[in-house]
């Protein structure tokens, strides 16, 4: 018995927490494919197609944290390599969520409508507040949620990974039971299914990580707001690009797309997240880990590192790619019995080619980030964002949904798959 707790000690924690965000991904996962059938029997196709867009807005919603439970990370980590104390940091990033709260309470209060109103101009069936309410939701979770950032910071990330992976449970029971009483189609009543539980478990784990330093919310340190802010501006503008070229594809679909190809592609697009979530949760449970090494400059084991998990990534891509690539027409009866979408073979090649590209995409970018190297995306972003969207814009007016992927592999094989390996060795000579 001593002998296996040795060795469970002896195991690298940032593989523990990785291990814990692929169980957590794999139930999430499962969750969120059972429940495409679910959704569109409850709402039917136009509504679902909107459920769609709407959901994928909980990601822009992100900016509205500033970047500040990344900028916290990286002074816990900072900290801890230098066994230095951080609650200073824990409780200015307390009072800056704080702040941005009200501020983006009172702008989605009277921006809301507007918004819904351009993005869902082509679903004039829509009656529902969904831009507030999703908006609403997302800029509380986005807030609490730099509760995550302390626990990975803290090499405990296998903590907030059992969360999602319950709350996904508890949705597709809420899906059922509101199917099985009859209760009137509704895409918030949707929306809250599939966003409350998880927001109630942030809340949870961000008042018992924080609750003691709610009563020294006025202790204002300046310097250390000052700190916290510069490094997290840094974060912010990389987030801003990096949420505009992963999140336009919805947008881009709404105003290009049928209801049927935004369900084709929104169907696909499920089951190539999976490995490429799989692969991020390893990288994010190793984020600290590479920060603290490249702090103590243990350069020579970093390049191994990274080079390892760079083919960690295109096996688990192709190790997922082929059982969807001979279960497509089988998967989609099941999901979407009564559609006539067809996955094709070309369609889903360049999901594959995309998953593999953007799994060595994010390997290079999040050590850069972890590393605090962050000047380099500046100058590369804005032109992928161009040509992610002229060339998913493009495409998707000729080829349909194919065109949405070719346009987001096109625009990280022109720019970040060779700037960033070679910003990567140049950081680490």
């Amino acid at each position: 018995m001593q002998k296996i707790k040795n060795i469970l000690k002896s195991f690298p924690r940032h593989w523990v927490v990785a291990g814990s965000a692929w169980t957590s991904k794999v139930i999430v996962s499962l969750v969120s494919i059972v429940s495409i059938r679910e959704l569109l029997s409850y709402l039917g196709e136009e509504r679902y197609a909107v459920y769609l867009i709407a959901y994928s807005l909980t990601v822009w919603f992100l900016l509205t944290q500033f970047n500040i439970g990344t900028s916290l990370q990286n002074f816990i980590s900072q900290s801890r390599a230098k066994n230095e104390n951080y609650d200073k940091y824990m409780l200015s990033a307390l009072q800056c969520i704080s702040l941005l709260f009200i501020l983006f309470f009172i702008l989605i209060l009277f921006l809301s409508t507007p918004a819904q109103n351009m993005i869902f101009r082509k679903f004039p069936m829509l009656d529902e507040p969904v831009v507030f309410i999703i908006g609403i939701i997302s800029l509380i979770t986005a807030l609490a949620g730099i509760v995550y950032n302390v626990y990975f910071a803290e090499h405990k990330g296998y903590i907030p990974n059992i969360f999602p992976a319950i709350a996904a449970v508890i949705s597709l029971l809420l899906i059922l039971i509101v199917k099985h009483y009859n209760v009137s189609a509704s895409i918030v009543t949707a929306l809250l299914i599939f966003t409350g539980p998880q927001l109630l478990f942030i809340l949870f784990l961000f008042f018992k990580t924080f609750k003691k330093f709610f009563s020294r919310i006025f202790e204002f340190d300046f310097a250390n707001i000052k700190n916290l802010c510069l490094r997290a501006s840094k974060f912010y503008l990389l987030g801003i690009l990096g949420i505009i070229y992963t999140q336009t594809d919805y947008i881009i679909a709404s105003q290009v797309l049928s209801a049927e190809e935004i369900i084709r592609y929104g169907i696909f697009m499920r089951f190539f997240l999976f490995p490429i979530f799989i692969y991020e949760s390893l990288l994010t449970a190793a984020w600290p880990v590479r920060g603290e090494m490249f702090i103590k400059k243990n350069y020579a084991v970093l390049k191994g590192m990274i080079s390892r998990y760079s083919y960690y990534g295109i096996i688990i891509v192709v190790l997922c790619a082929v059982p969807i690539f001979i279960f497509s027409d089988f998967l989609i009866k099941i999901l979407a019995p009564d559609s006539n979408i067809k996955a094709g073979a070309g369609f889903i090649i360049l999901f594959t080619v995309y998953a593999v590209v953007r799994t060595l995409y994010t390997n290079y970018s999040y050590f850069l980030q972890s590393a605090n190297v962050l000047r380099i995306f500046m100058y590369f972003m804005p032109f992928q964002i161009i040509t992610n969207i002229v060339s998913q814009y493009y495409f998707a007016k000729i080829y349909g949904a194919e065109g949405i992927v070719i346009g987001l592999i096109l625009s990280l094989v022109l720019t970040s798959l060779w700037v960033l390996p070679i910003k990567t060795y140049k950081v680490l000579k």
